[in-house]
């Protein structure tokens, strides 16, 4: 039986310094989907931290999943305290969050196996590799029990073999916690792998130009295409960003006529 679809999340008129200016954006998806906001600027990066209440000044309505729902932002540099170790750095979290958790010691001993550091509590993340450190950021968000994490381009520094790891973590963590995921990327192989629905923003002023459904994708290929899926997703997409500029380039000269 298919999973009902929820409205994970929902922007209503949002303004915020010339990046966005009457910004409307929802996802509706299965609870715990992996959804992604690709685009070669930074405004993706901005509007998860709008999300998250990194940044504050804005104007517009936020929902998420419902009004008292949480969304914990990871940003693209690891954010683990390097005086504290693991387990510390968890608890930090839980002990100065603005949310009331309430989570006993075996859960959070349970989350940090499940996030793959099960061993490594009492270590330091201060010497330890990218990929060690974003997965303590991970436990840190899951600790929290949010509706929703926000990844602000955390892979991008990271060697292949360890990104594809930590991919593979992060959809089984998102299953194991029924949580959902917004990933801000400016990389489409990434964006492929990991989504459920992939959302290209562009333009000067931010806005959807499509949103782009892998399973509905994957079923629209014949067998024989299938074997070329990655590489079929890619095309579409850099042509509906070029169709993109084409269309703006058009418009401005309509205007300046």
């Amino acid at each position: 039986m298919k999973e009902e679809l929820k409205k994970i999340l929902r922007i209503s008129d949002l303004n915020f310094s010339n990046v966005f200016q009457n910004f409307n954006f929802e996802i509706e998806a299965e609870q715990s989907s992996i959804n992604c906001i690709l685009c070669f600027d930074n405004s993706a990066s901005v509007l998860l931290k709008i999300i998250g209440n990194v940044e504050d000044n804005f104007q517009g309505e936020i929902n998420i999943d419902n009004e008292k729902s949480i969304a914990v932002y990871i940003p693209a540099e690891a954010s683990s305290l390097p005086w504290l170790n693991v387990e510390e750095n968890v608890k930090f979290v839980i002990n100065n969050s603005k949310y009331s958790v309430d989570i006993s010691n075996e859960q959070i001993k349970n989350i940090i196996e499940s996030v793959g550091l099960k061993g490594y509590e009492k270590h330091f993340p201060d010497n330890r590799s990218l990929g060690f450190r974003f997965r303590i950021s991970l436990a840190r968000a899951l600790v929290l029990r949010p509706a929703l994490i926000l990844i602000d381009n955390s892979f991008h520094k990271i060697d292949d073999e360890t990104k594809f790891e930590l991919y593979d973590l992060l959809k089984e963590v998102s299953s194991i916690y029924n949580v959902s995921v917004l990933l801000a990327s400016t990389d489409i192989n990434e964006a492929i792998y990991l989504s459920e629905n992939i959302y290209l923003v562009k333009g000067e002023k931010a806005e959807i130009i499509e949103r782009i459904n892998l399973k509905e994708e994957w079923q629209k290929l014949s067998e024989e295409n299938r074997n070329n899926r990655q590489i079929i997703l890619k095309e579409k997409i850099l042509k509906s960003f070029l169709v993109n500029d084409v269309n703006n380039i058009l418009e401005s000269q309509i205007r300046d006529k």
